[in-house]
């Protein structure tokens, strides 16, 4: 398999924090209905980086520069659970140390202030050989 050069969108942003020796406490990857100006707005505020997965493109594709990262999805309208879970194995192989998906709507609708689903957090999997005896 070809390397992946691509990087999601914002992702350049990430890429020159880590270098400076400089990475944010939180990535948050934006999909769905807003995503787009929910990680521009948090890219001006300095504390996370927002990235972007666009609609339709897959996870797999881009080269997420999130090793030891701590990562929230925030997924507004739009895509599917399936999509979702695909975003999340994406990041964990790229080596996010966490990955906790946040949906932010209710009923198909953006969050309302109403009861909604549930964050639910993922970790990768870790080798039998690393547990303490």
């Amino acid at each position: 398999m070809a390397p992946k050069s691509k990087l999601p969108p914002f992702g350049t942003i990430l890429v020159e924090r880590q270098r400076f020796k400089n990475p944010p406490w939180l990535v948050v990857v934006c999909v769905g209905a807003g995503a787009w100006q929910s990680a521009k707005i948090r890219n001006g505020r300095g504390d996370s980086v927002g990235l972007v997965l666009p609609p339709g493109e897959n996870p797999a594709s881009f080269n997420w520069p999130i090793q030891g990262c701590k990562c929230v999805v925030e997924w507004s309208v739009g895509p599917s659970v399936d999509d979702v879970v695909e975003l999340v194995k994406a990041l964990l192989r790229s080596g996010a140390e966490l990955v906790a998906v946040n949906p932010i709507w209710q009923n198909g609708v953006a969050n309302t202030g109403e009861p909604r689903e549930v964050v639910r957090i993922y970790r990768a999997k870790r080798e039998a050989g690393h547990v303490a005896r």
